[in-house]
């Protein structure tokens, strides 16, 4: 389960980085229609922080 919740944490967070800075132009729903979007690079970002939170959480193997 690490290596999923790492892999959320690296697709959230260049999720938080095209929303925030607007370089992405493909769906506007998702946040990624070519301009800046602070709520959901926010909502991103808290996401990837979740991630690494249950990253943390999950039992070792």
């Amino acid at each position: 389960m690490k290596i999923l919740a790492t892999v959320l944490f690296i697709v959230f967070l260049i999720a938080a980085v095209l929303a925030f800075t607007g370089v992405a132009h493909f769906s506007h729903v998702l946040g990624f229609d070519g301009q800046r979007h602070i709520k959901h690079g926010i909502v991103y970002a808290v996401l990837a922080v979740l991630s690494l939170l249950w990253m943390r959480m999950a039992p070792a193997r």
